[in-house]
């Protein structure tokens, strides 16, 4: 083997392995995406043919968030006022929320 042939071996895996680096990392960023916004990450699956990917990653962008039921943990509009599988309703808790004197700790909600 050429000297020749080796640098164009050697420079070929690396710019393989930098492709499947941005290739697996644009998957992270949308497994990212989808979980901030409470959608499902399955959707990546769609990632395996790169036009899926690129088309995932546009839908993932524009979806708006959900919000998640503290009562059934489903998950709804984040317009909803209430929750479509239970009824909760998501205004009546800011509401009624209890006042508690400045400086007095306390633990945060358990969903």
């Amino acid at each position: 083997m050429r000297d020749d042939d080796l640098i164009a071996l050697i420079i070929t895996l690396v710019i393989g392995v930098v492709a499947l680096a941005i290739y697996i990392g644009l998957i992270v960023l949308g497994v990212s995406i989808a979980r901030r916004k409470n959608r499902s990450p399955h959707w990546m699956w769609f990632a395996v043919h790169p036009l899926g990917l690129l088309i995932t990653l546009i839908v993932m962008a524009a979806l708006s968030p959900l919000k998640l039921c503290p009562q059934c943990a489903q998950k709804s509009p984040m317009h909803a006022r209430l929750c479509g599988f239970c009824g909760y309703n998501y205004e009546a808790p800011a509401a009624f929320a209890p006042q508690h004197a400045p400086g007095v700790y306390v633990p945060p909600p358990r969903y």
